[in-house]
């Protein structure tokens, strides 16, 4: 109740601010009418004045044109008298030497007089007539053109009432859409402060409700708590009720029952003391521990989060370095292939040998090249580096273990076969079986034995690139850098080589059809003994060695790329 009363006085105090906002809104709605008010006091007045202006203008025209009438007027007068006053002049000067001889010659004087005087008026009026007649066109020009002006006058102060007119009918507009403004604005400030008023009672009453609902949880856990502690207070009365009737009862009621009695109702209070405290205690302790659980969790959450970034550290280090690898694994791919490319683009090399083995058909299988001095042995197959990647794996994928090696095994070993039969192939040659040939002419050997050239040489470049093939099928790419291949495999041991195949195909010749595939093909299961021979021989053949090394190194870091891409799957 006494929240709801402050409640109360808050609405009101809110509601007062709201009036005065509203008060101090109005007053300054009447500022501003009132200054609108003057603002049109003084465009009426500027308008009487221009008004008045313009009447004392056409007052002024009118006032100009009569004295021009008027003015021309008088002089027209003017020079009719000054004509007169002439022609009286010169008759009187013409009568002043005639005044002593005037009754003897009077008539022909007055006839002689009148003729000069008539004569010298012609003169005269013709000469006046000349300005006069410039001086009326000129006049006649300016009235016309006065009239002009008059007229546009005229024009300009129609559209000037008209001009006015609108602006009238704007002003009108204007105020009445200011008008409507301020209405639409009032009603908004209005609905706005209705709106906010809503918005705080909502709020109020919301709080008010959470408040009420809290009190009435508690409320009811009071009651039930009081009302289970009244059923036990009730049964403690009527125990001790029993207890004082007996005791009453009986006659012999002595003052230590009575200090006993009082002594229980202590306890009995001491005891829901204690009681209530435990309770209180119990329910902050229930508090303390939740808070503490929390916190544990919260612990546990961020080590393995640490753990976990940390994990992703190496992986995403692992990835790189696996990347990185196979983008080393892709250019030897690439050399490759353009050793590949060099191989079948020079068969000159090849018909080079060809002719001098034509010119000497002497067999040279018997005469190798010397063998190089013999190199450290190379490194056990089945043995491989020491990765953090195994060790992850071995970590996390214990059990997979056995298979992942049966796997490598595997691998391994058909590579290895693989390169044993290709190399054992370049070693001893390519085996072709002889044809009888039918009996030509010269020319037809020649065409023969240049077709059999070519069929040798396309057999053998097929045959090289079987097996690359098979071998990248079979296992991960072989691949060798530039600087292994520039510094170790050049041009003068493919050339050996080459030598090598040829001498072992002019001994096929020289040598019957029978014995010799039977002879130098090898047997298919004899692929251990191959490989064993390969191995003791691989001293004499430092670039074999150094493929071998290259091919393990590739394998390990294949396999670690591997295992993270399973890891990461």
């Amino acid at each position: 109740m006494w929240s709801s009363g402050t409640d109360l006085k808050n609405l009101d105090s809110e509601d007062e601010s709201v009036h005065s906002s509203e008060e101090e809104e109005d007053i300054q709605c009447e500022i501003l009418e009132k200054q609108r008010d003057e603002a049109n006091q003084r465009l009426s007045q500027m308008e009487e004045a221009s008004a008045q202006l313009l009447k004392e203008l056409n007052l002024l025209e009118i006032q100009f044109q009569i004295e021009r009438s008027c003015r021309e007027n008088a002089e027209a007068f003017a020079l009719k008298v000054t004509k007169e006053n002439k022609t009286l002049k010169r008759k009187s000067q013409a009568l002043l030497p005639l005044i002593p001889e005037l009754p003897e010659n009077l008539a022909a004087l007055n006839l002689d007089l009148e003729d000069d005087s008539a004569s010298d008026l012609n003169t005269s009026v013709d000469l006046a007539e000349e300005p006069l007649l410039k001086s009326q066109a000129q006049i006649r020009e300016l009235q016309s053109s006065i009239d002009q002006l008059l007229g546009e006058k005229m024009q300009l102060c129609e559209q000037v009432e008209v001009l006015k007119k609108e602006k009238e009918e704007l002003k009108e507009q204007l105020v009445m859409e200011v008008q409507e403004k301020e209405a639409i604005l009032k009603k908004l400030t209005k609905q706005s402060r209705t709106v906010n008023k809503i918005k705080r009672v909502s709020q109020l009453v919301t709080e008010e409700f959470a408040e009420m609902s809290q009190k009435l949880e508690m409320e009811q856990g009071l009651r039930h708590h009081a009302e289970a502690f009244a059923h036990q207070v009730l049964v403690k009365q009527k125990e001790s009720q029993r207890q004082s009737l007996a005791l009453v009862e009986n006659e012999d009621v002595d003052v230590q029952l009575q200090q006993a009695l009082q002594q229980v109702a202590q306890l009995s209070k001491a005891l829901e003391e204690i009681r209530l405290h435990h309770q209180h205690q119990r329910s902050q302790s229930q508090a303390v521990m939740e808070e503490f659980n929390v916190l544990t969790e919260l612990q546990m959450v961020r080590a393995q989060l640490e753990t976990n970034m940390k994990e992703r550290m190496k992986i995403e280090n692992q990835l790189t370095d696996s990347q990185n690898t196979v983008t080393e694994l892709q250019e030897e791919v690439k050399q490759l292939q353009d050793i590949l490319k060099t191989v079948k683009e020079n068969p000159l090399i090849e018909s080079g040998l060809s002719n001098e083995e034509n010119v000497t058909p002497a067999p040279l299988s018997s005469t190798p090249p010397p063998p190089p001095p013999p190199p450290p042995p190379p490194p056990v197959l089945s043995t491989s580096p020491i990765d953090p990647l195994d060790a992850l794996r071995n970590r996390k994928k214990v059990g997979n273990n056995t298979t992942d090696l049966k796997k490598t095994a595997l691998s391994v070993d058909v590579k290895a076969r693989a390169v044993d039969e290709m190399m054992e192939r370049i070693k001893k040659g390519i085996v072709l079986k002889p044809t009888q040939k039918p009996p030509q002419t010269g020319l037809d050997d020649e065409d023969s034995w240049k077709d059999q050239r070519s069929e040798k040489r396309k057999s053998a470049v097929l045959e090289l690139q079987g097996i690359l093939d098979t071998i990248k099928k079979t296992g991960p790419k072989r691949m060798l850098s530039r600087k292994r291949i520039s510094c170790n495999v050049g041009e003068a041991e493919l050339q050996m080589v080459l030598q090598r195949r040829r001498r072992a195909i002019g001994d096929e010749k020289s040598s019957p059809p029978t014995t010799a595939p039977k002879a130098q093909d090898p047997p298919p299961a004899s692929t251990a003994t191959s490989s064993s021979n390969w191995l003791a021989e691989s001293g004499n053949a430092p670039v074999l060695r150094r493929l071998k090394q290259n091919q393990e190194k590739r394998n390990s870091r294949v396999r670690a790329s591997e295992c993270v891409i399973w890891e990461d799957k």
